[in-house]
């Protein structure tokens, strides 16, 4: 090879190099793409029968600040210790009254759903009852269930799992009462035991809003989830998930059917009512 080529070829290659050279440091500095952050836990309801609209919702709202969800059905004294741990971020809903519990919860304070609380009898079943009457009798609850734990004096409260379990407590005769958060139009599906029939008190002994809360260590996400959520309330969303869930349960001889530590099972069934087993 002659010099002169050998310069030639030399010169071409330096070229090339400085050519190359500013997108192999582009691709150097930029390096590799940063993963996805993680799914947001939220700890749901092993109760399923009004909590599929509320996790719709939830999702949506949490898309806005570019993140998954993972729904968690746990045990509400279970979602508690998992809560103080930080080993979840957020609870899907909760009472004011748990929010005044649980001081390192944040409330994200547009509200998603009112419920009822109701209380179940074995046939026949009074108009109404009081605090007071209930207090003399055997009560059973879901334990950890706030709202429910306020109306009833520890002594008369028989803990269950679930509000299935309370249903069956009272069906066998080990409770004189059940008390379930429900809404108007849920309470109107008769609820079905092995055990015995039961029935419902129409006259509710109290009402409490539901809020999203999440974990104070990711109390930077609150006004965020508020403007989505507040969004969705002012275009009417949110209410009109729940008459759309209300209208698809509404089916003619729907039943809900108590079993033990499981949700309620709406029969005939739709897509929301299939049943969740609680986590360990």
């Amino acid at each position: 090879m002659t010099l002169h080529t050998v310069r030639a070829v030399s010169t071409c290659l330096l070229g090339l190099a400085a050519w190359l050279a500013p997108s192999l440091g582009h691709a150097q500095a930029a390096g590799p793409a940063p993963a996805p952050a993680p799914a947001v836990r939220i700890a749901t309801n092993v109760e399923r029968s009004y909590f599929p609209p509320a996790e719709a919702l939830l999702r949506r709202a949490y898309a806005a600040l570019n993140l998954e969800v993972e729904y968690l059905p746990l045990p509400l004294p279970r979602a508690h210790v998992e809560l103080r741990g930080a080993r979840i971020d957020a609870v899907a809903m909760r009472s004011d009254t748990y929010f005044d519990q649980v001081p390192l919860l944040r409330k994200v304070d547009v509200p998603l759903l009112q419920l009822h609380l109701y209380a179940y009898a074995r046939p026949p079943c009074p108009r109404a009852i009081t605090a007071e009457e209930l207090a003399k009798h055997r009560v059973s609850l879901q334990r950890g269930m706030a709202a429910a734990e306020a109306m009833v004096p520890e002594a008369a409260r028989l803990p269950a799992n679930t509000p299935a379990d309370a249903f069956l407590s009272l069906a066998s005769g080990v409770a004189d009462y059940a008390l379930t958060l429900s809404t108007p139009w849920m309470v109107e599906v008769p609820v079905e035991t092995r055990q015995g029939a039961i029935c419902v008190v129409p006259t509710p002994l109290a009402r409490t809003t539901l809020y999203h809360g999440v974990h104070e260590s990711r109390a930077a996400w609150v006004p965020a989830l508020e403007q989505a959520l507040r969004g969705m309330r002012e275009r009417g969303e949110i209410q009109q998930a729940w008459t759309d869930y209300e209208r698809e349960i509404a089916t003619p001889n729907a039943r809900l059917q108590a079993q033990p530590g499981r949700s309620l099972v709406l029969n005939p069934a739709t897509p929301a009512s299939a049943p969740a087993r609680p986590r360990q």
